[in-house]
């Protein structure tokens, strides 16, 4: 397996990163903006050549403009035709930008300042002409909506068509977050410095990032590798052996305890998923009247018929019965909530549960509903637990508006994490995954097709499985069900296409998903990990 690690960077990590470059290392911000624009010229050589090629640089007033110059005069050197339009005005620049603008002043490069709309009309007339646009304009420091002239620079970008290639981070994208500053350069390829950013690697500014490239200038490996730094990307871990004189406990002892008259979905999905993606022993506790019908579909799980409330959802009376079940079948890890149902009597049960059951155990769904009234029982349990909502649910358990969870979602999902000492899956697209100290991973598989009822009950018994088959650190049995669940998603839109994929061709995909994790993990780095350059 290929060693790959790649840190995930908040703006003020990045900056911190490029202060102790120069403290420490003595490493100025002109080298580094030296590497930076070299960078993104290699990346330019290599896809399109340089020679007779036509360029537009875009250039802000700030150091990612100065960027920009220095890939306008490598390209020049090149033999690349090459005109260069900064918005702003030049006598902002910031050193070492304004040492690269002198330099290209004095190149004699096709040079025009625009600081107006009413100098718009040279941008029309140099975007028809041109093979490549190279885009500096906003980079990192970017504060509140893109307005004005840069925002219709952008809008006249995006809409001409040529080849796209930004410098650090899309211009209009925030670093922090990933969202959209009311407009933002769509782009064919970035080339984002250090470590990515947030903005880099969630939606929607990863789908305007397009091929993501990170380049590590001239940092040391310390410095982007710090202990400080507390994200990274989710890649894979090497699955563990499946000894061959193993048996169905060897491979982990589930119990979900799930489903209602009116959900036979989850009790299904969460049980057999279990099963799909490598585990042992499923064992499904539902209310008895649902037993039968999900038995006809599934007769691979063992089934644990519970005593009903009068709605058809699981009793209070069955809570000495399910302790007593995880404590004589010594079950490994428990999943509770999927589908049980707002009934009071069972939202009573779940919390009970919550507070009694001492193995591993992931709340999802329903069971999510029932600790939100109540999170101290989670913050009090002794043994590790997993939460898995969606931004929705997420907001209850935070008891934040979900406006303000948008708003920055690693920040607060690292504080919940922390503050309940819980693993947390933040479900979206690019899942967040944040462990109790707070340290957050970035998973990239998956896809919008996957956003149907169903698909986190497969989720949940995909981790279950992962602790089943012998991740037994629960943070990487987390991660790698996140990983595979994604990816099984990815291979059924292959074949299927997004928009008809189902919780049981996620469910059915699983092996397939499992057997590349165990057999070429690399071939997932190649495909979803940004490339190193």
């Amino acid at each position: 397996m290929v060693r790959y690690r790649v840190k995930v960077c908040s703006v003020s990590d990045a900056r911190k990163i490029d202060e102790l470059a120069g403290s420490k290392f003595g490493i100025n911000s002109l080298l580094l903006m030296e590497d930076a624009g070299s960078a993104v010229f290699s990346l330019i050589n290599e896809k399109f050549g340089v020679l007779g090629r036509k360029f537009l640089i875009v250039a802000g007033t700030g150091n990612n403009g100065g960027d920009a110059l220095v890939v306008a005069r490598r390209l020049h050197a090149y033999g690349g035709e090459v005109r260069v339009l900064i918005v702003g005005d030049p006598v902002k620049y910031p050193e070492p930008a304004k040492h690269n603008y002198e330099i290209i002043k004095s190149l004699g490069v096709d040079l025009r300042v625009v600081k107006g709309l009413e100098d718009l009309n040279v941008l029309n007339e140099y975007l028809r002409q041109c093979d490549v646009v190279v885009v500096g304009l906003i980079g990192v420091g970017l504060r509140g909506e893109v307005l004005g002239l840069h925002r219709e620079v952008i809008m006249r970008i995006n809409s001409s068509g040529k080849v796209v290639v930004s410098i650090d981070i899309p211009s209009g994208i925030n670093a922090d977050t990933g969202k959209v500053c009311g407009v933002a350069v769509k782009s064919y390829y970035t080339v984002t410095f250090g470590n990515p950013k947030y903005g880099n690697v969630l939606y929607p500014g990863y789908h305007y990032c397009g091929e993501l490239y990170v380049s590590r200038l001239s940092y040391p490996p310390e410095l982007y590798n710090s202990d400080e730094i507390y994200a990274e990307l989710n890649v894979p871990i090497q699955v563990p052996e499946r000894v061959r004189w193993g048996h169905k406990g060897t491979f982990g002892k589930f119990l979900a305890v799930a489903g209602c008259r009116y959900y036979y979905g989850a009790p299904y999905y969460v049980s057999y998923s279990f099963l799909k993606a490598g585990g042992g022993y499923s064992r499904l506790a539902a209310p008895r009247s649902v037993v039968p019908y999900i038995a006809l579909k599934c007769g691979e799980v063992v089934y644990i018929p519970l005593e009903e409330t009068s709605e058809g959802s699981i009793s209070m009376k069955n809570y000495e019965y399910v302790l007593d079940i995880i404590k004589s079948f010594d079950i490994d890890i428990v999943a509770l909530g999927p589908g049980m149902s707002t009934n009071s009597e069972t939202q009573q049960l779940i919390q009970e549960l919550v507070r009694d059951i001492g193995k591993p155990l992931i709340i999802d769904g329903d069971g999510i509903t029932a600790v939100a009234k109540d999170v101290d029982l989670v913050r009090k349990r002794k043994s590790p637990t997993v939460l898995t909502p969606h931004t929705a649910e997420f907001s209850r358990i935070t008891n934040l508006e979900l406006k303000k969870v948008l708003e920055d979602p690693p920040t607060i999902l690292r504080e919940t994490c922390r503050d309940l000492n819980s693993y947390v899956v933040l479900k979206g697209a690019h899942t967040l995954i944040g462990y109790p100290n707070g340290y957050i991973y970035v998973n990239m598989t998956g896809n919008p097709g996957m956003a149907k009822a169903g698909s986190g009950d497969v989720l949940t018994g995909t981790i279950a499985a992962m602790y089943g088959i012998g991740y037994r650190d629960v943070g990487d049995a987390v991660r790698m069900g996140v990983l595979i669940h994604g990816l099984s998603g990815d291979l059924a839109a292959e074949a299927l296409g997004e928009d008809g994929v189902t919780p049981d061709d996620i469910l059915n995909y699983l092996p397939r998903a499992i057997k590349m994790l165990r057999e070429d993990p690399d071939l997932i780095v190649g495909k979803y990990m940004p490339k190193i350059i």
